[in-house]
């Protein structure tokens, strides 16, 4: 199943058993599109209404005029992992933290993390990847339980690699 956002450009494909939902606004976002699961052994986890959402966010003055050759330079991605590693840490326990490639040559950031605080926050693992572009920083963010995280974290990373920005506003 494939998106794209002709404003934006946000585009990405759901591997199966993941299925786009609704575009939603969000806090601090510009939006947000859920992302579901078809699979019963891909369940949502925490207080998650969906399996994923897949976040856009305008980027500011200062990263507009940056190329995305500087974005993905390995010591402003090295900056990132470590931004990443602080500010999950204050939200939870940081089980791994590495680079990865999202769509169309950009370079990101994924992490899994275990939350200090929740309904059933021991069994929850969120996945949680980004990436700076010009224009705007791609988000995605997944929450399911800690049994089904091998099997779901490469549907995670397959999404992942789709994740791109198209065209530039």
């Amino acid at each position: 199943m494939d998106f794209r956002d002709p404003e934006t450009g946000l585009a990405f494909s759901a591997p199966s058993p993941l299925v786009i939902g609704q575009r939603r606004g969000h806090r601090g976002h510009d939006f947000v599109i859920e992302i579901h699961s078809d699979d019963p052994a891909l369940p949502r986890a925490g207080t998650s209404k969906s399996l994923c959402g897949a976040a856009l966010k305008t980027q500011p003055e200062e990263v507009r005029v940056l190329d995305q050759a500087a974005l993905n330079d390995p010591e402003m991605l090295q900056g990132q992992v470590e931004s990443v590693r602080a500010t999950l840490a204050l939200m939870g326990r940081v089980g791994s933290i590495e680079p990865l490639d999202f769509g169309n040559g950009v370079r990101g950031v994924a992490a899994v993390m275990t939350p200090h605080f929740g309904p059933d926050h021991a069994n929850v693992r969120q996945y949680i990847a980004l990436a700076e572009t010009p224009a705007y920083r791609i988000s995605l963010s997944c929450a399911t339980t800690a049994a089904a995280l091998d099997r779901a974290r490469p549907l995670f990373e397959a999404l992942i690699r789709t994740l791109r920005i198209e065209t530039e506003r």
